[in-house]
């Protein structure tokens, strides 16, 4: 993977932090908080922890936190942060989880038509008066439990100018969303997640298409579930690198 897109997925993941969190620079990297939802961990996890002096890094990680009352974490990946500083986290009392991710992108071509959708089945623009129904279907999705957390990070990035949600509903019911958040010159794909009972109906693939349709910029995006990679396939993406994604959790006091 060459730098320039390292650089440029790195600041775009970056740039969506700060839409919903408070993102400070340290010496070691950017401490990202957000007190008033403690219960969403993208907006309390450490991000581009270096390796340069990694015992002092990780202390000031613990001590930033835990001052707020919140749970230390930290997410690491061989994109910005080489070395040693997983097994560092981990002889800390840190507990690791392991994700390999894909990362795709998709350049602006021609123009792709909308699939035929099943009836009943139409898109949307999600507004403020859908946030309970979009936090609902990513529950429903991922498994992830809580609804209120979701709730107040959609607040933050619905009614924002640069992150957009589409809504897909069958006969009414809202069943399917998906996520384009802008940057500089790029933009991300997230959030896309289908109720379980609406699967195979082809609101994924809609949704992204209709994204890619109204789309001005490149688009990246990253999976780690193989049949998720074949629709993104499907639509025009193409696998640009591969990561591996660590998030360290300190528990305890």
């Amino acid at each position: 993977m060459d730098s320039a897109f390292r650089q440029q997925f790195l600041g775009l993941e970056l740039t969506l932090a700060r839409r919903f969190a408070t993102v400070e620079a340290r010496p070691w990297g950017y401490f990202v908080h957000e007190v008033g939802n403690p219960g969403h961990w993208d907006a309390n996890t450490a991000r581009w922890l270096r390796a340069e002096e990694p015992e002092a890094a990780i202390e000031d990680v613990v001590a930033l936190y835990r001052a707020r009352g919140l749970v230390p974490r930290v997410r690491v990946d061989d994109l910005s942060a080489p070395g040693d500083v997983v097994e560092r986290l981990v002889a800390r009392g840190f507990q690791k989880d392991a994700q390999e991710m894909r990362l795709m992108y998709w350049g602006l071509g021609a123009s792709r038509p909308l699939p035929v959708l099943f009836s009943g089945v139409t898109l949307e623009v999600a507004g403020p008066e859908t946030l309970a129904s979009l936090a609902e279907i990513q529950a429903g999705a991922d498994g992830w439990a809580g609804l209120d957390w979701r709730v107040r990070y959609l607040e933050r990035l619905v009614r924002g100018s640069a992150s957009h949600y589409y809504l897909a509903r069958v006969d009414g019911v809202p069943a399917a969303v998906a996520a384009l958040h802008e940057g500089e010159g790029c933009a991300l794909v997230q959030e896309v997640a289908t109720s379980p009972r609406y699967r195979r109906r082809g609101l994924a693939t809609a949704l992204i298409t209709w994204i890619q349709r109204r789309a001005m910029v490149p688009l990246f995006l990253q999976v780690s579930n193989p049949e998720a990679e074949r629709i993104y396939a499907r639509a025009g993406f193409r696998v640009w690198g591969e990561l591996e994604q660590v998030t360290c959790v300190l528990p305890g006091p």
